[in-house]
């Protein structure tokens, strides 16, 4: 489900004024914030997606790749940091994480320009402009059963949730931290943002699972090859899981193994596609 709009900023207040115009050339350093209540029962893998403007020409002051920190906090585990969002899929315009929210428990989801880096305030320029939408899902979980494994729905879902989203912004002082001397102002404001629904009680939707028939032993040793295997099942919806294993597929040398099992995959799936022994090098035996 869409959720809401949010921008992220470091930048000036205003553009150069000239001199004897310092004192209104305040930064603006601003969070995305959202506020989720688990109504339910259940605890619930949450995926969030940010989706962004893609700048053009590209400007990495305008995506979220290394500008960006993602907090959740729970109360237990208290202030979950990751200084990244996973991009998916690579080189587009949306980047995801999760996090958990147990049954009952409200968490606080926070987007904000990496003020992490040590030199952040002093040296680095003021020129952090992100903007986009944030979506929310139910993503799948991989489940082993028995000798077979799958992706699995969420017990309990839809997750009926109480969603708030805002901006927090605080103001810095001009020349703040290298040359601000004096009375600091360090104004903040709060701003709610409308949220897509338009209520404040959503139902978060679960997202569509599908069945890996193969015996679990067969496959094991292949998925281990694949480095985003687990991560398909909380960033990835069906049709990008889909083409990440066969991407990952693709890069098998001529052992092979498990080709049979993966091949019974995809005809089931109903992709396709199969897979062959790769050709042999000139010489090889």
């Amino acid at each position: 489900m869409d959720v809401s709009t949010f921008e992220i900023l470091y930048k000036p207040l205003t553009p150069p004024l000239g001199a004897g115009t310092e004192a209104i050339a305040r930064r603006v350093l601003q969070g995305y914030f959202l506020t989720i209540a688990n109504t339910e029962a259940f605890d619930f893998t949450f995926r969030i997606a940010f989706n962004i403007t893609l700048p053009n020409p590209d400007n990495p002051a305008r995506r979220l790749d290394g500008n960006t920190l993602f907090i959740t906090d729970v109360a237990s585990p208290d202030n979950v940091f990751s200084t990244s969002l996973t991009r998916s899929p690579a080189g587009g315009n949306r980047y995801v994480g999760s996090f958990v929210v147990p049954a009952g428990k409200t968490a606080l989801v926070v987007l904000l320009p990496n003020i992490t880096v040590p030199t952040f305030f002093a040296t680095t320029p003021a020129d952090i402009e992100i903007r986009g939408w944030v979506s929310l899902s139910l993503p799948c979980l991989f489940r082993r059963v028995g000798r077979f494994f799958k992706l699995t729905p969420q017990e309990g879902a839809p997750a009926r949730v109480l969603l708030n989203a805002e901006h927090r912004s605080t103001y810095l002082p001009p020349g703040w931290p290298v040359t601000a001397s004096g009375d600091l102002d360090f104004d903040q404001t709060g701003t709610n943002l409308t949220l897509a629904s338009g209520m404040a009680l959503n139902e978060v939707p679960q997202d569509r699972c599908f069945f890996f028939p193969p015996v679990f032993e067969a496959l094991e040793p292949v998925l281990k090859r694949i480095p985003d295997a687990l991560v398909m099942a909380s960033d990835l919806d069906e049709v990008e899981a889909a083409a990440a294993l066969v991407a990952g597929l693709a890069r098998f040398g001529p052992e092979n193994e498990s080709l049979d099992a993966m091949n019974r995959v995809l005809e089931q799936a109903g992709l396709g596609v199969r897979l062959a022994p790769a050709p042999k090098a000139a010489g090889q035996k």
